[in-house]
């Protein structure tokens, strides 16, 4: 259904709010992997999961769709699993696997968002601009972290450098990914 003089498509009531519960269950099943941290008294995995939530719920207000966060939000709780839950190799190997991956959904979420309102090349700059600024964000959250709740995220100035390479190197994929995969105008 399109508004006839937005051109903007509207939803209907029960499509939006499918929308809206898709998203609460999403952040819902972050809450629940944030209580687990809690339980076990891991305050690093908690200033991640924190850091996971606040982005969120600011993508969520500034006005990202459910389409865009829904998969980032799911994404994000397997990447806390897998980190802090039930981690598949090293921690050093895990932690540069989680910074390229949590780089990627959020450089998707964010070229999903652009791809509509900025034309490309615009687009993906801006895209990549954005997961670099989050990736520093993140960064910022993890020492923050380290002093209110003397965890140890930030082993070095060197580390948090590699977190943000690692970061912006995984959502400059995910921007390049949505350029190539995004709908093209059909010739005349």
């Amino acid at each position: 259904m399109r508004e006839p003089s937005t051109g903007s498509p509207t939803l209907s009531p029960v499509t939006s709010r499918l929308q809206i519960d898709l998203f609460a269950l999403a952040l819902g099943a972050l809450a629940l992997l944030s209580l687990a941290f809690v339980e076990e008294r891991n305050g690093a995995a908690l200033v991640m999961s924190a850091l996971c939530f606040a982005g969120l719920l600011a993508a969520r207000l500034i006005g990202f769709s459910s389409r865009a966060l829904v998969p980032v939000a799911i994404g994000l709780v397997v990447i806390l699993w897998l980190v802090w839950i039930d981690p598949v190799t090293h921690p050093r190997t895990m932690s540069a696997i989680a910074h390229a991956a949590g780089g990627a959904l959020v450089g998707w979420a964010i070229c999903d968002y652009l791809r509509e309102r900025v034309a490309w090349p615009d687009s993906g700059l801006l895209a990549l601009a954005g997961v670099f600024a989050i990736t520093v964000l993140w960064e910022i959250g993890e020492f923050a972290g380290d002093r209110l709740l003397t965890t140890s995220l930030q082993a070095s100035e060197t580390d948090s450098a590699l977190d943000i390479f690692l970061g912006t190197f995984g959502g400059a994929a995910a921007v390049a990914l949505g350029w190539l995969l995004a709908p093209r105008p059909r010739g005349r």
